[in-house]
């Protein structure tokens, strides 16, 4: 299946993947962009799409709010898309994905939030902060994103490996990461999620320690036209990789052409 990543003057890069109408995908906070649209091959297998992955712009400003970094994204979909996008965030990439919605109502025609909520509830903005505040001062901070990324039965065995990626991401400029923590920290769109239009599909782990799942149910009931799907054992690394999560996309998105569809 073929793959291209697509360069631009404004910072932005896109990786391609698939055949199909396009979802728009926003990935979750990373040191360097996505090059590889490996990962989501059998997304777009599955929900016969082609995905967009779109990174974050490169030489973001530190104090970017999420609404920032919102109103950027929806000048580069705006332009590259014609009409509304059917959009998929994860993660920090689903924070966005909520305040694009929010923000520009009429930019969405369906969405999709993976391991995402309104906000990070107060655990978590520390938490982020935290991170942040190591990798701004050159250490990994992998004992501070084990304890959100994995169970606590497992975070001492993730913490290791969250160690050897940051060695080998070292030279890589972290401050593009550090301006998203500084948007995601701030982050808060509970009050505004009324102004979500697009039917909306929440995809939540039980055992997600960086969006526990009480902020994102309360994030469901905020949207009107939502519905929410928890995989009963996953942390937030495992909702994505759960053996449903394709096909939960799918039937989404399928679900929502049929009653779009002219009668």
């Amino acid at each position: 299946m073929p793959s291209a990543s697509i360069d631009r003057a404004d910072g932005f890069s896109c990786v391609e993947i698939g055949h199909g109408p396009p979802l728009i995908l926003l990935p979750g906070m990373a040191r360097k962009p996505v090059t590889s649209g490996l990962a989501y091959t059998g997304l777009a297998r599955i929900t016969h799409r082609r995905i967009h992955v779109v990174n974050r712009p490169c030489g973001l400003p530190r104090g970017l709010t999420m609404s920032d970094l919102a109103t950027r994204h929806s000048q580069f979909l705006s332009e590259r898309f014609a009409g509304s996008i059917d959009l998929l965030g994860i993660s920090t990439g689903g924070a966005l994905a909520l305040q694009l919605a929010v923000d520009h109502p009429d930019l969405v025609n369906r969405l999709i939030i993976v391991a995402a909520a309104s906000w990070l509830g107060n655990d978590g903005r520390k938490k982020l902060r935290a991170y942040g505040d190591e990798i701004g001062h050159g250490r990994s901070g992998a004992n501070v994103l084990a304890s959100v990324l994995a169970s606590r039965t497992w975070a001492w065995a993730v913490v290791p490996m969250l160690w050897l990626a940051h060695q080998l991401e070292r030279r890589a400029n972290p401050n593009d990461m550090l301006a998203t923590i500084d948007a995601e920290v701030g982050f808060d769109v509970t009050p505004r999620l009324s102004r979500i239009r697009a039917p909306t599909l929440l995809i939540a782990g039980a055992s997600d320690r960086a969006f526990p799942l009480a902020l994102v149910e309360a994030t469901a009931a905020g949207i009107p036209a939502s519905q929410l799907i928890v995989y009963p054992r996953a942390g937030h690394i495992g909702t994505m990789l759960n053996r449903h999560f394709g096909r939960d996309v799918a039937a989404f998105l399928g679900a929502a052409a049929k009653q779009e569809a002219p009668a």
